[in-house]
């Protein structure tokens, strides 16, 4: 049973939350062997203290500490403390548990050894033979662009890469006003910015409403859970608003789920595909010494009827479409096969 605490004000518990998500721990700054005793004290109690995804797990942490506190006295140096540290890690089965080296390359502790839905070459193919003229517009900073299948605008977004420019998107709406349905695919994308998600998904939406909730751990307890934080898509003043298809898949994580989320909020959306990866705590960066630093995540996400934990379940797809490896040996890509033959009906 979550023990759900006294209700914030929203514009508090917004800054509480985006201030979990951003804030930096100070690291610990003392000597050799007695460091490496500090930073995984540290580490071990930062966890104990702020991570959401306990209330996911079966997991005695005081169990974990004293499994893997008498190793840290075999520590040699900085790379071996990282080692154990990602061990430990490994327990907990997030993907948005890390660390970060000085160079800002991350190293995953978990690995959940996902399907993909797609196939990179087979999907140029189509975008090569069967669309008009290949991409019409295509951002290589951003990594999405645009092409057209006869009447049917098909979007390929593949990185929710921070400040990526919509503005060409809301060109493309302004320049097909007749056409009848469009399709997205973000089956490749593994996530981003939330605030990139944030305004694609505008781009399709009519009306304000409810996409999902936010929920922060608050306490000391394991179990010690915010209120649940409204997130809303809002309207803009150049929005596709006839149907739309998103193809989904195990490629989608992290904020690519919560774009899903959003547009499958929309009356004029369907999702199409496979069920998202299930990865959406947000994570903090918290400092460790020598320019490294660790992700811990402190909030997730509820879904908007608050029966179900997305990190739990993952965004199932209104339309399941099965694929595979035969099917793309030969050339065939049975998702993009179906959203072009649903598209072309509408």
């Amino acid at each position: 049973m979550y023990k759900i605490l006294r209700i914030l004000e929203p514009i508090v518990l917004i800054l509480v939350i985006l201030a979990g998500i951003s804030c930096l721990t100070d690291p610990v700054e003392l000597g050799e062997h007695d460091d490496y005793v500090a930073q995984f004290d540290l580490v071990w109690k930062s966890f104990d203290q702020d991570y959401i995804g306990f209330i996911f797990l079966d997991l005695d942490w005081d169990a974990v500490y004293n499994q893997y506190r008498p190793e840290v006295g075999e520590i040699r140096n900085q790379q071996e403390l990282n080692d154990l540290l990602l061990e430990m890690f490994a327990l907990l089965e997030d993907l948005h548990v890390w660390i970060e080296t000085p160079e800002e390359t991350y190293i995953f502790s978990y690995s959940t050894g996902s399907q993909h839905n797609y196939n990179t070459m087979v999907l140029w193919a189509y975008i090569d033979n069967l669309s008009t003229g290949g991409f019409t517009f295509w951002d290589a900073d951003s990594t999405w662009g645009y092409a057209m299948f006869d009447s049917i605008p098909y979007v390929m977004v593949t990185d929710m890469v921070k400040y990526l420019n919509v503005t060409p998107l809301s060109h493309l709406i302004d320049n097909v006003p007749d056409a009848p349905a469009m399709i997205i695919d973000v089956r490749m994308n593994s996530g981003g910015s939330s605030e990139t998600a944030s305004q694609l998904s505008e781009r399709f939406c009519t009306e304000r409403c409810l996409a999902y909730y936010w929920v922060r751990r608050n306490g000391p307890e394991h179990d010690d859970l915010s209120e649940p934080y409204p997130c809303y898509n809002n309207p803009v003043t150049v929005c596709f608003d006839r149907p739309v298809i998103v193809l989904i898949g195990e490629g989608c994580a992290s904020a690519t789920e919560g774009f899903a989320l959003r547009v499958d909020a929309l009356p004029h959306v369907i999702l199409a595909g496979d069920t998202t990866i299930r990865e959406v705590n947000a994570p903090s960066h918290r400092e460790l010494t020598g320019g490294y630093k660790y992700a811990l995540p402190t909030a997730t996400i509820l879904s908007v009827d608050s029966s179900s934990w997305i990190q739990e379940t993952g965004i199932a797809p209104d339309v399941y479409i099965e694929t595979t490896p035969e099917d793309f040996n030969q050339g065939v890509d049975p998702v993009l096969e179906y959203a072009l033959e649903w598209a072309a009906s509408q």
